[in-house]
């Protein structure tokens, strides 16, 4: 059969075998680009972001507002319930003072409501008044439920 010295160098030949194979492996089917740009917002956010623009061309819109920009706490756990989460657009004046924030809420809002309402109540409590659309409103809509 076969002797000590056999078998090892065997042993040693399939480890060497195997670890030039994952070697040869990764190099094959590592992506070539481990980050892709995206889109900052959807297609149907930005006939929104458009609109707002329209609607209040003497204010800034801004677009995807980390919470995080917007309101904190001193307790780490209060701020965890926050710090993922992200506004769609954010109304400024010309001091940059926040004047609202609005929500776009497509259909994969359905049945996050009272998800929605926690957010809500965090930055209502922060002082914010947010204000919500199922449908882009009309220019009109937005400056009578914003400015009044």
């Amino acid at each position: 059969m076969f002797d000590s010295s056999q078998i090892t160098f065997f042993i040693i030949g399939c480890i060497a075998s195997l670890a030039l194979l994952t070697i040869f492996l990764q190099q094959f089917y590592r992506p070539k680009q481990k980050f892709y740009a995206k889109r900052v917002i959807t297609r149907y956010e930005t006939k929104m972001f458009y609109r707002l623009k329209e609607a209040f061309p003497e204010h800034h819109v801004m677009a995807q507002v980390a919470f995080s920009a917007l309101i904190t706490n001193e307790h780490l756990k209060i701020r965890s319930k926050f710090n993922r989460k992200v506004t769609d657009f954010v109304l400024l004046d010309q001091e940059l003072k926040v004047i609202a924030i609005i929500e776009l809420d497509d259909p994969s809002h359905i049945g996050k409501e009272v998800e929605d309402a926690r957010r809500d109540a965090m930055l209502n409590e922060a002082g914010y008044h947010v204000y919500r659309y199922t449908d882009i409103p009309n220019i009109k809509v937005l400056r009578k439920d914003i400015i009044g």
